[in-house]
């Protein structure tokens, strides 16, 4: 033992020790290696085949990328996108689709995806470059056009895709703020551009605007009375500036002013009117906005009624005569109280609606009859007026009378319930009139004052007019029925007559001669003619009539 201390303390056996710990590291290096190596190829044969990322898909959509690929049963997918060799942008999913936005559309894209399985092997799809194209866009506006009045602002609220610039093509008739806020300078026209800068995401865009300044009031009109006939007058006037409408006034010497008659629109500059006695002026008007603006009347146009002598169109003819021999009798009437004077007769439903009033015009009362002669129902009112000619519009279920004839120059009309008499509505008609009618075959109602007749619409706008000069007599009412007016025209004493007008062209078709009274009202009922009178002759006394026979209209 004291040798072998020896030996050792001389370093016999240094140099050997040194070689064999060295050689025992490299043992164990290798055999880490080693087993390193082989868990390696083992997570990656697993990855490989069992993780495998296939089928990918990068598509454009809108303003960013929709990748997809196979489903391979990862725990997950890490989603790299890399730009131009940029540092790249990672997203996770568990599901093998990623919606991934874009902040610029223009440079190519580079997508990989990775499955990640629970011990962390990987494997890898890589897209091929994806070109990115920025999207169109349109410049969106409030309105595709701007109206407005002089020393008034609003703003012009254009919305789109990045920076927004706005210029005016004449700003001393328009200007525009960098905000788009139009300040509206004199009347005028002009366009205002709306230009977008071209961004990240979307291309340039551009937008004209037309802009009219409106000024505070109009330019008077200038009216002219113009092919004047004997029995017509055509207004006519220049156009005015701007002006959306007209609207043509003619005098009341009832109220002492001037109230609306017609309104046409802006395109319209002329207007064919009966010739009587009347004054008429025009004005211009337009809507801007909220704002109605208008201009000063016209000065005064005055038009003469037709003369005596005027065209009579060949006078009357009859068509047949009316009397005891063809008309029978469906019953004696006879008003309520102190209204006992029948003024005109309404078909309602199945019944007839008889209208009286006293001679003052200051009671009245509506009287129902069934079409056997049943007196069925009173209701009384006042204020009704002389009601002169009445009509019923099944669509309101109300009759509407009118209070005038030649001494009362009114063009007032009281609607009231047939079964109640409760007057619903008062309202101004647009010429002064004596009879009243509605056609419900062509929905049109009919207003009658002499030998005028004015067809409207069921909101009472005049729509055209017809003027035929038969006689020159009292023109109590007017009855409609297919096409065709009946106005009913007491001369004197026991004459009177029933002039028919097709409503279509105006022309005029002939007269029932009526040789029994005072003829008040008329209308069609089932083919028959239905006929009011007051005061008949004969002893018939206030009756209504029918027709024997049903009646052929020509």
């Amino acid at each position: 033992m004291d040798q072998l201390r020896n030996l050792f303390r001389k370093g016999l056996f240094r140099g050997r020790y040194k070689a064999l710990k060295y050689a025992a590291a490299m043992v164990f290096m290798v055999a880490a290696c080693v087993a390193t190596l082989g868990t390696l190829a083992f997570t990656s044969m697993v990855s490989t085949d069992q993780y495998q990322v296939t089928g990918l898909e990068v598509k454009q959509n809108g303003t960013g990328l929709d990748v997809s690929w196979d489903d391979a049963d990862a725990d997950g997918y890490n989603v790299f996108l890399q730009r131009n060799g940029e540092r790249p942008k990672i997203y996770q999913t568990e599901e093998p689709r990623c919606r991934i936005e874009l902040d610029v559309l223009d440079p190519d894209y580079r997508v990989t995806v990775t499955a990640v399985n629970r011990t962390g092997g990987l494997s890898a799809a890589r897209s091929d470059n994806v070109a990115t194209n920025k999207l169109e866009q349109t410049v969106e506006t409030e309105k595709e056009k701007y109206v407005g009045l002089e020393d008034k602002t609003r703003p012009l609220e254009a919305e789109a895709h990045g920076r927004i610039t706005y210029k005016s093509s004449d700003p001393a008739i328009v200007d525009v703020s960098s905000r788009g806020v139009l300040s509206y300078k004199k009347d005028g026209r002009a366009e205002v551009t709306i230009k977008v800068a071209e961004g990240d995401q979307y291309k340039a865009a551009e937008k004209t605007v037309p802009v009219t300044v409106y000024p505070d009031t109009l330019d008077t009109p200038r009216l002219t009375a113009a092919d004047t006939t004997d029995t017509a007058v055509t207004l006519r006037w220049d156009p005015v500036e701007y002006a959306k409408g007209y609207t043509l006034r003619r005098y009341d010497p009832a109220k002492k002013k001037y109230r609306d008659l017609m309104e046409f629109k802006g395109n319209t500059v002329s207007v064919e009117l009966p010739r009587d006695q009347a004054k008429y002026k025009l004005k211009a008007t337009a809507t801007v906005g909220e704002d109605q603006i208008e201009s000063e009347p016209s000065e005064t146009v005055k038009v003469k009624a037709a003369a005596a002598g005027a065209e009579s169109y060949g006078g009357s003819h009859d068509l047949m005569t009316l009397d005891g021999s063809n008309l029978e009798v469906v019953a004696h009437i006879s008003g309520s109280g102190g209204a006992t004077v029948p003024q005109s007769m309404s078909h309602v439903g199945n019944n007839y609606v008889v209208s009286y009033v006293n001679h003052g015009g200051s009671t009245g009362a509506l009287v129902t009859y069934s079409s056997q002669g049943e007196r069925l129902d009173v209701s009384e009112m006042s204020g009704m007026g002389h009601a002169n000619g009445s009509t019923y519009i099944p669509e309101t279920g109300l009759v509407y009378t009118v209070k005038t004839h030649r001494q009362i120059r009114s063009a007032e009309c009281s609607a009231y319930d047939p079964e109640t008499g409760s007057c619903e509505k008062v309202f101004q008609l647009p010429r002064v009139t004596s009879g009243i009618a509605y056609d419900e075959t062509n929905n049109k109602i009919l207003l009658s004052k002499g030998n005028e007749i004015y067809v409207c619409d069921d909101d009472f706008n005049v729509e055209k007019f017809i003027w035929k000069k038969i006689r020159y007599n009292h023109a109590q009412d007017i009855g409609a029925y297919n096409g065709v007016a009946m106005v009913c025209t007491w001369v004197s004493g026991n004459t009177s007559y029933i002039d028919l007008y097709r409503i279509s062209d105006g022309a005029y078709l002939g007269s029932y001669n009526v040789p029994i009274g005072e003829i008040e009202s008329c209308f069609v009922d089932d083919k028959h003619l239905i006929i009011l009178m007051n005061n008949g002759t004969g002893g018939l006394g206030d009756c209504i009539l029918r027709t024997a026979e049903p009646i052929a209209l020509p």
